[in-house]
């Protein structure tokens, strides 16, 4: 996998390399057929933008399968070139469809958008350029909870605590069906930090972390910022249970506790606080 090269979006290499094919041999004087190409280019989505940015890496080595629309008779499949580009050359006219097969990429990869379905060749020498995006599995923060341990995916929401809090390179994820912390987390783009609030992506590998689920080695990467969510209030005996288990991750508030003890827990500090509901303990990083 090559990533692509800085002003050169894959689209206009598709451009220029099927205007190349559609002009060799014009002035050899033949009598041309009806036929035309369809260039079919594949990348890898890698930081779950959704758009070719500057992450992304052309795809080598996918194997491109082209059909007749509305059938399953395949007319043609090659691999991928190392620009990540195959053409189907010589046509007929007719309709067509294109499919990429699923063992020539991974299991954690799947085909995540074609941005041309129909592909009609009508005149002489059409030429039809499909740009088709790879990416890993994109969940809710639910779904995300519920996968199996090892299935590496993208998460997209808000950021409630920066990776800057904690000394761990814990940050904390929510979206509207629920929270989620990420682990051994690192950020894209050369930041060094981000903001409650901030609109990301993570890509990581389910993992658990003291009986809940996580994101583990999340990389992040940010499109946006909002600003800052709001806590939940919740009294003392709910945050000590999370409401068993509904608000693991999340952002909560405490209101009108009292401090019934303190400890340092090296290299932690602990503090437990009761505002009449039952303790809780909180352990400063």
């Amino acid at each position: 996998m090559r990533t692509l090269p800085a002003r050169l979006t894959l689209t206009s290499v598709l451009v220029v390399t099927l205007a190349a094919c559609d002009n060799a041999g014009s002035a050899l004087g033949f009598v041309d057929e009806k036929t035309g190409t369809v260039g079919v280019a594949v990348f890898l989505d890698r930081d779950g933008s959704r758009t070719l940015s500057a992450p992304d890496t052309v795809y080598r080595g996918a194997r491109v399968a082209l059909m007749l629309k509305g059938r399953s008779d395949t007319v043609r499949t090659e691999p991928t070139n190392a620009g990540g580009i195959v053409f189907f050359t010589g046509l007929p006219f007719g309709e067509y469809r294109v499919a990429v097969a699923p063992g020539s990429f991974g299991d954690s990869v799947q085909v995540a958008h074609v941005d041309i379905t129909d592909i009609v060749i009508s005149h002489f020498k059409d030429t039809v350029g499909v740009v088709i995006r790879l990416a890993y599995p994109e969940l809710t923060v639910r779904q995300a909870r519920a996968a199996a341990p090892g299935k590496r995916v993208f998460i997209r929401g808000v950021i409630l605590a920066g990776v800057q809090t904690f000394r761990d390179t814990t940050s904390h994820l929510a979206d509207s069906s629920g929270s989620i912390r990420l682990t051994e987390t690192t950020l894209r783009g050369g930041l060094v930090g981000n903001a409650p609030g901030d609109s990301v992506s993570a890509l990581g590998t389910i993992s658990s972390r003291l009986g809940q689920p996580v994101l583990n080695r999340a990389l992040v990467g940010r499109f946006g910022s909002r600003p800052p969510p709001l806590a939940l209030i919740v009294n003392t005996a709910v945050a000590a249970s999370a409401g068993s288990g509904a608000f693991d991750a999340g952002l909560i508030q405490i209101v009108g506790a009292s401090i019934t003890d303190t400890a340092f827990v090296s290299p932690d500090f602990k503090v437990t606080v009761n505002d009449g509901s039952g303790p809780l303990a909180i352990v400063l990083d």
